[in-house]
């Protein structure tokens, strides 16, 4: 964290990515804008803000495991096919149904 406002400028880096716990997530967020990122993947447990000029996309990893339990539940009783799994791999949104 002591080289990140050198490494962004240095380096020209665009797209920064937090995995942080909570807590520091919104200071690392502050950091990674100021250096010049102007796009955040973020990990970490928590609604971060940042300026209008940054894009800013939420990975939510218990809503995804969820999703991935969900389809290797049905994969190992025989529901469905291979339709699934590629829907999943390809990014597509996915809803789970109530089982």
């Amino acid at each position: 964290m002591n080289e990140l406002d050198d490494v962004v400028r240095g380096e020209k880096v665009a797209i920064g990515v937090i995995a942080t716990p909570a807590v520091v997530a919104q200071e690392v967020a502050d950091r990674l804008v100021n250096a010049g990122v102007s796009s955040i993947l973020n990990f970490a447990p928590t609604v971060i803000s940042v300026p209008e000029h940054v894009a800013l996309r939420k990975v939510d990893l218990s809503i995804e495991l969820q999703i991935l339990s969900f389809y290797q539940q049905r994969s190992v009783n025989g529901v469905g096919g291979p339709d699934l799994a590629v829907t999943a791999r390809a990014g597509a949104p996915a809803a789970i149904p109530a089982v």
